[in-house]
C-alpha cells in the first residue's frame, strides 16, 4: 500500500490554481497558526502552510482531482476538535477545511431525516433540529466546535450512545468526493435499502483516508418532551455495574445516558473549572443517569422507584435528582468539562478504549501498578501526577487519563505498547470513539486480526492508490 510522503512545499503555481477556483486560500511561507496545525489537546503539531476553504462539492472535487494528479497530500479538517492528530497535517499536506460548507440542504419533518453539509457545527445543527421537533442523535462535549462531517468521519459515539447508537445506524446516506475527484452521490434518505453493498459504511470512521465526506443524510430522534437527571455517589465499582443492570430493568426505554467517573476526576473538575461538586459529600465513584421520555409524571415515577431499589440494595450513599432545565444544563456542563480540567492539570495522555465492564476498573489498577513499578507514579514529584478513568457504562467505552509533566518521553514509552497489549488481551478495542488518528494505527494489531487489517489496507489501496488522503494515518500505520 502506497503511503505518500510530501517533501516539498506546495508551489506558487498550485496556489494560483486553488485561488482560481474561487475559494478562500490561506497560505504562508511558514507553518500556519495553531488553529490549523495543533490538535485540541496541544499534543499533535502539524506544519501545513496552505489551507483551502471550498463552499461547494464541485470545488472539493476540483481540489482532489488536482491534488491526486500532482501527488499533493490532503488532510480534511472540520472543527479540529479531535485528540488523536487525525486532522493534523504532519507532512506539509494542504488542509481542506469544510468550515464554509455549512448549509442544511433539506429537512423532512415527517420522516425526521435531515440532509446537511459537513461543515455544520453539531450544536447549531441540533438547535435547528429541535425547532422542528427533533434532536441529533449524537451529542459530544465538543458540540460547540465539532462538525457533523467530522462526527461521521470519526464514527463519534458520545454521551447518548446508549440510547441512540452509533453513526453507522443513524447515517442514511453520504455524499463523498473520492481521491480522484469523482463524486459519490449516496445521499439516500430512506431508512430501508437492501439494494447491494452498503458502501457508505466504509467512510464512517475512515477519518478522511478514503475520501472527503461533504454532506450527510441523518435520521433524527424525536425531541424528548420530558428529561431528568440523577446523580449518584457510590463507594465501589461493582455497585456501578449492579446499578446499571437495575437501570435497564427499572428505567427501560427512557434511560438515555449512564456516565461514571471516579473521585479524582471529580476533584480535578472542581479545582480547575472552579465549579461546585454535584453532590454534597465526597465519594469514590459518581454516576450520572439521564432519562428522556414523553411523559414527565410517568418518568418521575420510574426514576423514583429505581432510586428506591438502589437504596434498598444499599448500592448508593447519596443521590440527587435534577429536573430544572438550567440545573440540568449545569450538571451536564460539569461532566463535559471533565476532560478539559484534566488537560489544565498537566499534559494529558488520553486513552480511549472499549473494554468489557468486568475489566474496566482492573485497567485503572493495572496502569497505576505498572507506572509505580516503573518509578513514575505514586509519590509527589514523580513524572506522573494522576491516573484516572471515566466513561460511558452503557457502551463499554472507558477513557483513561495519565497526567504527566510532558507529552511523550519516558511516560509514553512505559505506557505503550503495554497498555494496548493489556486492553487487547482482555477483549477490548484500542480505539472506541476518538479514532486511530496519526498514532494509534500501529496498535491496531492488538484488537484486529491480520486478515482484517490487510482487508482494510486493500480497500485504502483501491480507493486511494496514490495515497494522498490523510497520508501516514489510520490503517496506513498498521
Amino acid at each position: 500500500m502506497k503511503d505518500l510522503v510530501i517533501n516539498t512545499p506546495v508551489s506558487k503555481a498550485d496556489i494560483e490554481y486553488f485561488s482560481g477556483l474561487g475559494i478562500t486560500v490561506v497560505h504562508n511561507e511558514e507553518p500556519l497558526e495553531a488553529r490549523y496545525n495543533v490538535d485540541a489537546l496541544g499534543k499533535y503539531h502539524g506544519n501545513a502552510q496552505v489551507a483551502l476553504f471550498p463552499t461547494t462539492t464541485l470545488q472539493v472535487s476540483d481540489i482532489l482531482a488536482y491534488c491526486n494528479q500532482r501527488r499533493i497530500g490532503v488532510v480534511t479538517q472540520g472543527g479540529n476538535s479531535g485528540v488523536c492528530g487525525g486532522a493534523t497535517a504532519h507532512r506539509g499536506e494542504v488542509i481542506l477545511s469544510l468550515r464554509d460548507m455549512n448549509k442544511v440542504r433539506d429537512m423532512d419533518v415527517i420522516s425526521g431525516v435531515l440532509v446537511a453539509e459537513s461543515g455544520c457545527v453539531l450544536e447549531d445543527l441540533d438547535n435547528y433540529a429541535q425547532k422542528q421537533g427533533y434532536t441529533v442523535p449524537v451529542d459530544l462535549g465538543a458540540r460547540k466546535k465539532c462538525m457533523i462531517g467530522g462526527n461521521v468521519s470519526t464514527n463519534a459515539g458520545g454521551l447518548r450512545y446508549l440510547r441512540y447508537g452509533s453513526m453507522h445506524g443513524s447515517v442514511l446516506g453520504l455524499e463523498v468526493v473520492l481521491p480522484d475527484g469523482q463524486i459519490l452521490d449516496s445521499l439516500f434518505t430512506l431508512k430501508k435499502d437492501a439494494s447491494g453493498y452498503d458502501i457508505k459504511q466504509l467512510f464512517i470512521g475512515a477519518e478522511g483516508t478514503l475520501g472527503v465526506v461533504t454532506a450527510v443524510a441523518i435520521s433524527l430522534a424525536p425531541k424528548p418532551r420530558a428529561s431528568q437527571l440523577a446523580v449518584l455517589g457510590l463507594q465501589d465499582f461493582s455497585k456501578i455495574q449492579r446499578a446499571f443492570v437495575l437501570a435497564r430493568q427499572y428505567l427501560g426505554e427512557i434511560v438515555s445516558a449512564f456516565e461514571f467517573w471516579e473521585k479524582r476526576c471529580n476533584e480535578l473538575t472542581v479545582e480547575y473549572e472552579s465549579v461546585d461538586s454535584l453532590l454534597s459529600n465526597s465519594h469514590e465513584f459518581y454516576v450520572l443517569i439521564e432519562t428522556r421520555g414523553s411523559c414527565l409524571r410517568h418518568d418521575m415515577e420510574k426514576l423514583d422507584t429505581f432510586l428506591e431499589c438502589l437504596q434498598g440494595e444499599k448500592l448508593i450513599d447519596e443521590s440527587r435528582v435534577v429536573r430544572d432545565a438550567e440545573d440540568m444544563d449545569r450538571t451536564w456542563l460539569f461532566r463535559s468539562q471533565m476532560a478539559h480540567a484534566h488537560s489544565k492539570s498537566g499534559h494529558m495522555h488520553v486513552y480511549d478504549f472499549s473494554l468489557p465492564s468486568k475489566h474496566q476498573y482492573e485497567l485503572l489498577v493495572a496502569v497505576k501498578s505498572h507506572l509505580e513499578q516503573a518509578g513514575l507514579y505514586g509519590k509527589p514529584g514523580l513524572p506522573v501526577s494522576d491516573v484516572t478513568i471515566f466513561g460511558h457504562v452503557g457502551d463499554d467505552n472507558i477513557h483513561l487519563q495519565v497526567i504527566a509533566r510532558e507529552f511523550g518521553g519516558v511516560v509514553e514509552e512505559t505506557m505503550e505498547p503495554w497498555v494496548y497489549e493489556w486492553v487487547g488481551s482482555h477483549g477490548g478495542s484500542v480505539a472506541a470513539e476518538h479514532g486511530l488518528g496519526s498514532h494509534k494505527g500501529q496498535f491496531l494489531k492488538y484488537s484486529k486480526s491480520p486478515v482484517l487489517i490487510e482487508l482494510m489496507k486493500s480497500i485504502k489501496q483501491m480507493l486511494d492508490p496514490n495515497g494522498i488522503m490523510n497520508p501516514g494515518k489510520h490503517v496506513s500505520r498498521a
